[in-house]
Parts: C-alpha cells; sequence; structure tokens
C-alpha cells in the first residue's frame, strides 16, 4: 500500500510553490507598473510623494517574506526577476512613445507625459532598486541568522527601514544631486531624503502584521498536509501492527489445538 506520506508531500510542494507564484507576479507587476504610475505626485503632511512608493512598499514585504519561507536563493532571484520586468517596461514604452501616431490619435503628447522618461531618472530609480533590494535580502538574511529565526518582526523592520534608506539616499543622490545637470542644493536633498525615509519606516511598522500573516498563511498550508499524512500513517502501522498480532495469536491457538490432538 502507498505511504500516505509520498502522496502529502508533492500536494505540499504543490501549495508552497502556488505561493510563490503569487508573489512573484505581484512583485514582477509592481516593478513593471512603477515606472508607469510614478508620474503622479501626491502630498501628505506637506510632502510631495511620488507614487512609485506605493509600489516600493509592496514589494519589500514580499522579498522578506519569500526569504523567510523559501530562503534567500528564492528571494534574490525575484530581485532580478523584477529588475528585468522594469527594465522590459522601460524599454517596451519608449518604442510605443517613438511609434509615429495616428492622425486621428490626439493623445499622443498626453502619452509622452505618462510614460516618456528622462534617462538619469531611469538610471537613478533602477540604481536605487538595485541597492536597496539586494540589501534588504542580504540583512534579513543576517538578522535571521543572528535572532536564530525568531522575532520576525524585529528581523522584517530592520531590514525594510535599512533597506528604504539606502533606496531614497541613492535615487535622491543620483537624480538630484550628481546626475542632476542642475544640481539642488545638499542641505535640501537632506531634508528630502530624512523626510522621506521617515514616513517609509511608518509604512515599514505597519506592513509588519502582512508579513505574519503571509508566512503562517504559506508555513501552515505547507505542514497541514504533512501533518495528516503523518497521522494517518501512524494510524495505518498501528492497525497492521494490530492485525499482525492478532494473526500470530490465532495461529499460536491452531497450532496449541493441533498439538494437543
Amino acid at each position: 500500500m502507498t505511504d500516505p506520506r509520498e502522496v502529502a508531500e508533492p500536494v505540499v510542494m504543490q501549495r508552497k510553490e502556488i505561493g510563490f507564484c503569487i508573489l512573484l507576479a505581484v512583485f514582477v507587476c509592481c516593478m513593471g507598473a512603477v515606472n508607469i504610475l510614478s508620474a503622479k505626485l501626491w502630498t501628505f503632511a506637506g510632502l510631495a510623494i511620488n507614487s512609485g512608493i506605493i509600489m516600493y512598499w509592496i514589494t519589500f514585504p514580499i522579498t522578506d517574506v519569500i526569504g523567510e519561507v523559501y530562503g534567500r536563493r528564492r528571494a534574490t532571484l525575484v530581485v532580478w526577476l523584477g529588475f528585468g520586468a522594469a527594465l522590459l517596461i522601460v524599454l517596451l514604452s519608449q518604442i510605443i512613445v517613438a511609434l509615429p501616431a495616428h492622425p486621428n490619435y490626439a493623445q499622443q503628447g498626453a502619452l509622452e507625459t505618462t510614460i516618456g522618461i528622462v534617462p538619469v531618472m531611469v538610471f537613478a530609480s533602477l540604481s536605487a532598486y538595485i541597492c536597496a533590494q539586494t540589501h534588504d535580502v542580504a540583512a534579513f538574511a543576517f538578522w535571521r541568522n543572528v535572532t536564530n529565526g525568531k522575532h520576525l518582526w524585529l528581523r522584517n523592520t530592520l531590514s525594510t527601514t535599512s533597506s528604504q534608506l539606502i533606496d531614497s539616499v541613492v535615487f535622491n543622490g543620483l537624480a538630484f544631486y550628481l546626475l542632476a545637470t542642475s544640481p539642488l542644493p545638499f542641505a535640501e536633498i537632506l531634508t528630502m531624503t530624512l523626510a522621506l525615509w521617515v514616513f517609509k519606516i511608518a509604512i515599514a511598522i505597519l506592513d509588519t502584521p502582512i508579513v505574519y500573516g503571509l508566512v503562517w498563511l504559506l508555513k501552515r498550508e505547507s505542514a497541514g498536509p504533512v501533518a495528516k499524512a503523518q497521522s494517518y500513517s501512524a494510524r495505518h502501522r498501528l492497525r497492521c501492527g494490530k492485525g499482525v498480532l492478532d494473526q500470530l495469536h490465532n495461529r499460536r491457538r491452531i497450532d496449541f489445538g493441533s498439538n494437543r490432538r
């Protein structure tokens, strides 16, 4: 008879891989949309905030969840796949903008404004992404080793907040100072970077329950079928063992009766 654990383990792997594919899809979608949706600015507490921060906020807890459940190698893979998706969207959007517009198409100017890019901004954005995300994966793995896999809230907060600081410093430093044709004053860049970092810290603290929920869900889905299979297998072995003992007992009774005759 087939061991139930042999049936359950493929089910476990299938559920884990489905969960990974969902997280990967969300991550890649966010990175693909960031260069388009970042065109809108909104205000919070007097700060002008790029809408791309929302997509970046979603990506950091995803890499933390993947690092916790699937390991650092998978998390690093997701980071580079997201980079490839963002780069591909940039290239495709520029091809679309460069195509000759139909005479009846009156939205060419709006399209160029929405998805047209400034090379410096794109370079700064992708550079900040790679620096921040690779640091986030490495920092999460480092704090996981330090805490022996405990205190998920602490590991998530420390890795995300430090990575968000790197993201803000690299992007603002490149886009508005080092590569800018008209650099902003250093004091203004520093104030803007620190203000946005405080905002990102608040977001990082808020995403901790989401990280806990996703990790619990994925690990629960992974452990459930195995535990059930092991329990079933133990009961099955107990019944089989009892059946063997009954057969031996009956055989001994038969042999004893034959000897008496």
